[in-house]
């Protein structure tokens, strides 16, 4: 089914009742509640807890800061989280990732909405360009920097990005907005939320969005302009004290035009063409939780997800099931949660240009269980949490997440934890399974002599990137300590981390130079002619291995002030070291030896009862991903001109110019554009 973009404006435009968002609202927060000390979180420890009091570094980006900002996607909240590496690749595209270098598809990082994974074991990536969760619908964005392999599995090294929407009791009535600006043409919203009789509650909701292309590419004219359109739903019921649901679902459908470069003739050389990629995501989760005593209550999730990409050169369809059982209770001074897991992924990719696979694997399985104990040892003073996760897949079998962490409050305002975890990385099939085309490598560059010769000394020669059955899972060991005070008007946050990582996938080179043997014989011979064509039947391979270490370090520190109940501000400082231990004759997959540093602010101030400014101020220095270091500010001013209606204008990229933020395109085949500041308008409505 295809929506129509026209029928989804003219469902949004014609509402006869339109009123406003109450974007200033609740401003008489204590501290702790705007800067996210007291909210109760759930993703560090899978069951509802006090991010205070939390032992490990979280940040909560709360529902008034995403409204208040501006923001029209979610990676674009995500620049808003100290510590967080966001680089935007142009328009449409993303690169994100926690304590390491990000990329175009960063596999170490795993990303939820309400607990349910958007992983795509084939590439390994999350497609941040078609993760379309309506803003005002989100109640927070939770963020752990470092690893969350005990509770949420593989591939969550690095961090976890959990995204909780509203219950559909708390947005009833109806909301719609539009947006429109120097970079975006319309961006509008819908929903409508009501009753379903004393038990439960709805919302339905539409996006329609039609964003401009860049202003300037790199050696292109930029392509990236978006159309997307989407739908969803939300059910809650509960029934009664013991038991409550949720279902959920949504559509959204893309395409996206994209800059690309790639190996599509006999050249054997990266080319650069235009594309556009058309996509159609579709989600749906259950959940059913009961609270079997005071003490004890247990969790069913059940979710499916569909993922289907389109363009010139690659076609894939990837389809999971998962289901999730959970139960927690609390005896005397002892907490205990244990858990089951089985995700089903079904994987259709056909060859292409640029990918062919070795096969056997159209379908993957993993499944497993996990157990966490959290024991006072001194009443409300110190804590101690163990815990192990063991689960099997079907590409590198049983792997195991233990985990040690201690909590420590010394007062009532102060925690000190420290934490000691395994986590693991499985391979994506990509890694595993497939083989890529790359740019061709030179005669000169492989060959131990040269000939003198122009056409074989300078022919590229067919170069592939091999996946390898035999590549193991990446093993990573983190130390990680932190600090918490939170006083009356100020808090601060502070952790340090040291990881290690083994069985690091990097490539090797296999040049193969007795497959030359012929082609210099030939050339003893005379036969020039004969010797450039017999180069054509050779081939330069790039063997995926697992051999090498890895070692990042650094720490993040935040530190909130509220002198007053119409002024809010933060600032942080992050610090991470990325570094190689590398075997002779190989290189990265992704990144290289860099050191990263980002220096963050936030303002959030009201004045006039109506007015609201929100302000913040990014400072990125890295070497990592071969750009320039630049200083952005976004800036939104909110005006609520009337109890029904407001109005905001957002300025974002300010001070940085047309700038590059990430120039890695080696790792990718998609070429990245300028960043450029833009202004957006947007009126909001409620009733």
């Amino acid at each position: 089914m295809k929506l129509s973009p026209k029928c989804l404006y003219l469902f949004i435009l014609i509402s006869p009742h339109v009123i406003a968002e109450e974007i200033l609202n609740n401003l008489d927060l204590d501290l702790d509640s705007l800067m996210a000390m007291d909210v109760q979180v759930t993703s560090a420890m899978k069951r509802t807890q006090s991010a205070f009091e939390t032992a490990s570094s979280i940040y909560v980006l709360t529902k008034e800061q995403i409204t208040r900002s501006g923001v029209t996607s979610v990676p674009e909240a995500l620049k808003m989280v100290p510590g967080l590496a966001v680089r935007q690749l142009d328009n449409n595209q993303w690169a994100i990732s926690s304590r390491g270098v990000a990329s175009r598809f960063s596999s170490k990082l795993l990303v939820m909405v309400d607990g349910q994974s958007l992983y795509t074991p084939k590439f390994a990536a999350v497609y941040w360009e078609t993760l379309n969760v309506p803003l005002y619908d989100i109640e927070r964005i939770e963020i752990i920097r470092g690893q969350g392999g005990l509770l949420w599995g593989s591939n969550a090294t690095n961090g976890v990005i959990n995204i909780i929407t509203k219950n559909s009791i708390d947005t009833r009535g109806l909301y719609a907005d539009v947006s429109s600006g120097s970079q975006l043409n319309v961006d509008t919203n819908l929903r409508y939320g009501g009753d379903i009789g004393n038990n439960g509650s709805f919302r339905i909701y539409s996006h329609v969005k039609d964003g401009q292309k860049s202003d300037k590419g790199i050696e292109m004219e930029p392509a990236d302009f978006s159309e997307q359109q989407s739908v969803g739903t939300r059910f809650d019921f509960t029934p009664n004290d013991q038991w409550s649901g949720l279902i959920q679902g949504d559509m959204t459908q893309s395409t996206l035009g994209q800059n690309f470069r790639g190996v599509v003739d006999e050249s054997n050389r990266n080319i650069s063409f235009t594309d556009s990629l058309d996509r159609t995501d579709v989600r749906v989760m259950a959940r059913l939780e009961n609270r079997i005593s005071p003490k004890a209550n247990q969790m069913l999730q059940t979710s499916w997800l569909k993922q289907s990409g389109s363009q010139t050169h690659l076609q894939e369809n990837f389809e999971s099931f998962d289901v999730d059982y959970q139960m927690n209770f609390l005896h005397q001074d002892l907490q205990f949660d244990w858990g089951l897991n089985y995700r089903y992924n079904s994987i259709s990719f056909a060859d292409s240009t640029f990918v062919q696979s070795d096969g056997g694997f159209e379908s993957l399985h993993q499944y497993g269980g996990l157990a966490q104990a959290q024991y006072n040892v001194i009443a409300d003073t110190l804590d101690l949490i163990v815990g192990v996760k063991v689960d099997h897949n079907d590409l590198t079998g049983w792997e195991n997440q233990p985990l040690a962490r201690l909590v420590w409050k010394p007062l009532n305002n102060q925690v000190l934890w420290a934490s000691v975890s395994k986590s693991v990385r499985v391979p994506s099939l990509l890694e595993f399974n497939d083989n890529f085309l790359i740019d061709g490598q030179r005669v000169e560059e492989v060959s131990p002599i040269t000939t003198g010769i122009p056409e074989i000394d300078r022919y590229y020669i067919r170069t592939y990137l091999n996946g390898n059955d035999n590549v193991k899972s990446e093993k990573s060991v983190s130390y990680e300590m932190g600090y918490r005070l939170s006083d009356t008007t100020w808090a601060l946050d502070l952790s340090v981390y040291h990881t290690d990582t083994d069985d690091v996938a990097v490539i090797q080179i296999d040049p193969n130079i007795d497959q030359f043997l012929p082609v210099f014989a030939l050339l003893q011979a005379g036969q020039i002619d004969a010797a450039v064509q017999a180069l054509t039947t050779t081939s330069i391979n790039f063997d995926l291995v697992s051999n090498a270490g890895l070692t990042t370090e650094g720490g993040d520190v935040v530190l909130s002030w509220q002198p007053s109940d119409n002024f809010t501000a933060e600032v942080g400082y992050s610090y991470n070291t990325f570094n190689y231990d590398l075997a002779d004759n190989t290189f990265p997959a992704i990144g290289f030896d860099s050191t990263s540093r980002q220096l963050f602010t936030k303002a959030d101030i009201h004045f006039f009862e109506q007015h609201n400014i929100f302000a913040s101020l990014r400072v990125e220095n890295s070497d990592a991903y071969q750009t320039e270091n630049y200083t952005a500010l976004d800036l939104t001013w909110n005006w609520a001109f009337h109890p029904n209606w407001a109005f905001a204008i957002m300025g974002k990229n300010l001070f940085a110019g047309s700038h590059l933020e990430y120039g890695n395109d080696s790792e990718t085949y998609t070429r990245s554009n300028y960043i450029d500041e833009s202004v957006t308008f947007k009126i909001t409505a409620k009733f």
